[in-house]
Parts: structure tokens; C-alpha cells; sequence
């Protein structure tokens, strides 16, 4: 458990892994990925994709509400410079986190008669939706330090949830009155590798100079993992089982776009609709009964110096890995587990007519915490370079004033198309690259080898 609770932590602070398709490539003409947010886009060419990977986070808490400057040094919020009240002030009540990797190893498409076109792609997805009460930030800040007084710290809903899995898609789409309405669809047979559900009910804890009492209830239930103990018989932390197909389902995405008048057009899509039925021979339910238990606080780093915000983490969460204590409950039953769908609707308006376009997309995203965002693009798509887009944007809702995103496609008719987006580059780093004042950062970027001519398509 230690480590359990240790990586939740460290995924919160450092923010580095959302979005599936990069919301500034939405409006590059030149773009293969981008039918992963809306499958009506028809590219200019066919393709055959050797890499596309896309990753990111977004999160509630900046790194730089866990570290402090103090004297000109890097120093952590445990550090006794740092009050209770200025660490505290900076965190919400709540802590929540969505982040999402998506990479697809291959993938290929084509034209046929007619103005169809057809895409097949593998593919792995990967999902982490977290939740971590104030509470606990405070136990980590104060109750370790407890003089003589009884502090007690009642943490609840404290929530991990993480899916894995791989697709296999066909996708077509074409289009519709003269060239004015594209409408697309693609079908997908998941497998499903892991699925983890941590629910830690209540964590009540009382802190004491020497000593401190938990009292705990907690809940884990999955497929694809199983339960690892020591030799004491106490969990120690959870493992994936022999890889294999642990659940299979299936999932769709719909789109379509159309063109209002010269200069103006609109699109829409919901991505990721569908289930996956997990098998109840690969399925655990674990259970940690209410217990109240005596521990002792270890010593811990004061963090002086440069970041030891690890090292902090690890020896307070050993203290209170003990208060949960998973055990098997009953036979492990099969569930479904819905896919987090997205909606994507875009608005594109040409300023100059075949080169530069502004664009507008809202995207929802609806995990266990539903998240919005709304990207206004300005796009170049020069008609006489066509193996060239780029794009410039920015995000209203995550960026907090502070970055900006772009998109670049080096696509020639022969060769290698390369491309590179990001909606949130950041401007302020640590020493170890982790953004310092950024709630969300993403990156996506690809490789593909261009196949048949070029076609005009109502996604242009």
C-alpha cells in the first residue's frame, strides 16, 4: 500500500502525463489524428501511421503549491518555514486529477470510389481519474508534528480509478451533398487489460506527539490485478495479473461536418462511446474492514535544500499504510465498465480564404470528474503549400492566463509526414522538467508515410 499510496502522490504533484488527440490539431487539414476526435474529417491523402502517441494531465493542484521558496532555496511544503496556513490556503477541498495516454503503434487509411474513406488502427488506451480530500495534506503537513494536544483528521472519499485497455478499429466515413456534409463512424472491439477501483471510505486519524491511532475502511475492486502480501500476511500493494484479454466490450465514435457558407463551418462528435464487461475468473474484490490500529510516526526530511518532495511522501505514507489492510471478500464478480465519452463541437470561420481560418472548439470530457475546454485556434492551411499547417491557440479554461498551445504538420506528398502539438506548452519548468505552475500540460506527436493522391474532401 505504501507504494500504492505513494505513486497517487507523485502523479498529483507532478502533472506530467488528458486529452486523447490534441485539441489544437482539430482544424489541421493536414492531419491524420485529428478523426480521433471527430471520424468526419477526411484527410487530404491516405496514410499508413508507424507511431502516434498522445499523453497529459489535468489537474486541480500546481506543483508549486507543494514547494516553496525560502531563503532561495527549493523547499517542500514540510519544511518548518512553511506555515500551516500559507501550504493550506493554496489547496482545494478536493484534489482531482484525469489523465489519459493514448498510443496507437499502427494505423492505415485509404480512399475508395466515390469520396469514401476507410481507416484500421491498434491501439492502447490508458485512464487515471483521482481524488484526494484536503484532509490528508493537512495530516502530512501538521500531524506528524503534534506537541501535546490530540489532532484528528477525518479523511473521506479518498479515490483511485484506473482502466486500461487495447482497440481495434475500422472506421468510414464520406460525403454528402455535393461535398458540403461529411459524416463518419468508427467501431471498435476493446480488450481490456486492467481495471482498479480503490475506494478508501474513511481514514480517521488521531495524531499524538508520540503515537497516533487510524481507524480505516476501504475498498478495492478490479480485473486484471491481483493482491500482493508480505510475509506477515499485510498487503503490501496490487500487481498485474498474467496478461491476457481480461474483459471484452466494444465502443464507437460518431461525427460529421458540414459547411454553412464560404467562409463558415461546423462540426460535431461524440468519441468513446461503448462498455467493456470485465471477466469475473480475472476479477478481485478486496476489503479492508473498519479497524483501528497504533502506529509511530517515522522521522521525516524537513526538506531543506533542493526537492525531496519524494522522499517527504514515502516516509509519511509508510506510517499510515498499515491502517489498510486489504483482504479477499467473497468470489470476485464480473462488471461493466463504461467508457469516458467525449463531445467535441467545433465552429471554423475562413478570415483569408484558402490560407488562414480562426477556429472555436468546446470538448467535455465525462470520467469520474467531467471536464470542459474551450480552444480558439488561428489555422494556416495554405492552399499553395499544402504540405504544410500550423496552427496557434489558446485554452480558456485550464490555462489560468498562462500558456498557450500550437500544432505542426510537415506533410509532403512523398516521404515522411511528421507532426508535433501541444495545447499547453509550458512556460516554467523545475529542475526536473515537471510544470511548476501549469494545472494541465499535453503533448502529441506522430509519424506516417503518405499513400495515393491527393483528394479534396469537405473536411478542407
Amino acid at each position: 500500500m505504501k507504494a500504492f499510496l505513494f505513486h497517487i502522490f507523485i502523479v498529483l504533484a507532478s502533472s506530467t502525463l488528458t486529452a486523447q488527440t490534441v485539441y489544437s490539431d482539430y482544424f489541421m487539414k493536414n492531419s491524420y489524428s485529428r478523426m480521433a476526435l471527430n471520424p468526419a474529417f477526411i484527410p487530404r491523402q491516405g496514410y499508413i501511421s508507424i507511431a502516434d502517441a498522445a499523453l497529459g494531465s489535468n489537474t486541480s493542484i500546481y506543483l508549486d503549491h507543494l514547494v516553496f521558496d525560502k531563503n532561495n532555496e527549493k523547499v517542500t511544503f514540510m519544511h518548518p518555514q512553511v506555515s500551516t496556513s500559507e501550504f493550506l490556503s493554496k489547496i482545494p477541498n478536493q484534489s482531482n486529477l484525469s489523465a489519459k495516454l493514448n498510443y496507437q503503434p499502427l494505423s492505415f487509411g485509404f480512399f475508395t470510389q466515390r469520396g469514401s474513406f476507410w481507416s484500421f488502427g491498434v491501439g492502447i488506451k490508458a485512464l487515471i481519474d483521482i481524488n484526494i480530500p484536503k484532509p490528508l495534506f493537512e495530516l502530512l503537513k501538521v500531524g506528524f508534528t503534534a506537541n501535546d494536544h490530540t489532532l484528528t483528521y477525518p479523511i473521506r472519499d479518498l479515490r483511485l480509478s484506473v482502466n486500461a485497455y487495447t482497440e481495434i478499429s475500422a472506421g468510414y466515413a464520406r460525403t454528402f451533398l455535393d461535398n458540403r456534409l461529411s459524416a463518419g463512424a468508427k467501431l471498435k472491439l476493446l480488450s481490456g487489460m486492467v481495471a482498479a477501483d480503490l475506494n478508501i471510505e474513511t481514514l480517521d486519524v488521531n495524531a499524538q506527539k508520540d503515537q497516533w491511532t487510524a481507524r480505516s475502511k476501504a475498498t478495492l475492486k478490479g480485473a486484471g490485478i491481483r493482491a500482493k502480501y508480505n510475509e506477515d500476511g499485510m498487503f503490501e500493494s496490487i500487481e498485474a495479473s498474467e496478461f491476457g484479454a481480461n474483459g471484452l466490450g466494444l465502443g464507437m465514435d460518431l461525427g460529421a461536418a458540414y459547411i454553412l457558407s464560404e467562409k463558415a463551418k461546423v462540426s460535431l462528435a461524440l468519441t468513446d462511446l461503448g462498455f467493456i464487461s470485465w471477466s469475473a475468473n480475472q476479477s478481485v474484490h478486496l476489503k479492508a474492514p473498519e479497524t483501528l490500529i497504533t502506529v509511530l510516526p517515522g522521522e521525516y526530511s524537513t526538506g531543506q535544500g533542493s526537492f525531496n518532495l519524494e522522499e517527504n511522501l514515502n516516509t509519511a505514507i509508510d506510517d499510515i499504510r498499515e491502517a489498510i489492510n486489504f483482504k479477499e471478500s467473497g468470489k470476485a464478480q464480473g462488471n461493466t465498465t463504461i467508457l469516458r465519452t467525449t463531445v467535441n463541437l467545433g465552429l471554423e470561420y475562413e478570415i483569408l480564404p484558402g490560407n488562414l481560418s480562426a477556429g472555436l472548439l468546446s470538448s467535455t470530457y465525462f470520467g469520474n470528474t467531467t471536464l470542459s475546454e474551450l480552444t480558439l485556434s488561428a489555422n494556416y492551411n495554405p492552399t499553395q503549400i499544402k504540405w504544410l499547417s500550423a496552427a496557434v491557440s489558446y485554452s480558456f479554461i485550464r490555462t489560468n492566463y498562462r500558456t498557450f498551445g500550437m500544432s505542426l504538420h510537415l506533410a509532403p506528398k512523398r516521404g515522411v509526414h511528421f507532426f508535433i502539438a501541444s495545447d499547453y506548452l509550458l512556460p516554467k519548468v523545475s529542475s526536473n522538467l515537471l510544470p511548476v505552475n501549469s494545472k494541465t500540460a499535453n503533448i502529441q506527436f506522430g509519424l506516417s508515410i503518405p499513400i495515393g493522391k491527393v483528394h479534396e474532401a469537405t473536411s478542407e
